[in-house]
């Protein structure tokens, strides 16, 4: 498990890449990667979102990404960690509304889904 908290952006790419990848090597790995601290993130911050996921795709892992902010969720939408259309309700009835900043928790990989797929 990575928490991560703060701001993930340009000035931190390179740090967080590092962990990323740490945390993202061997056969099979098992990720969780914790943003629900995280306070701003830009594409160069979710770029080693984006690589990890990748690396652990390709591992035949998987990538389980917590987030419950609401700009970190957009960037995550857009850069295809969490599915456009996706709620942070996993998918949930779309008659029920989540509160505002109700947690998102979302399976990756690589071509992410919705963790309530799963179940």
């Amino acid at each position: 498990m990575v928490t991560a908290a703060g701001e993930l952006d340009i000035a931190t790419a390179a740090h967080t890449e590092a962990i990323f990848t740490a945390a993202s090597s061997g056969t099979h790995p098992e990720v969780v990667i914790d943003l629900r601290q995280v306070t701003f993130l830009d594409c160069a911050g979710a770029r080693p979102l984006t690589a990890a996921a990748r690396r652990i795709h390709e591992a035949g892992g998987r990538l389980t990404l917590l987030a419950d902010h609401p700009l970190v969720i957009k960037v995550l939408r857009f850069n295809k960690l969490i599915p456009h259309g996706v709620g942070s309700t996993g998918g949930a009835d779309p008659a029920h509304r989540p509160p505002a900043h109700a947690p998102s928790l979302h399976l990756c990989d690589y071509h992410c889904r919705p963790l309530a797929e799963e179940c």
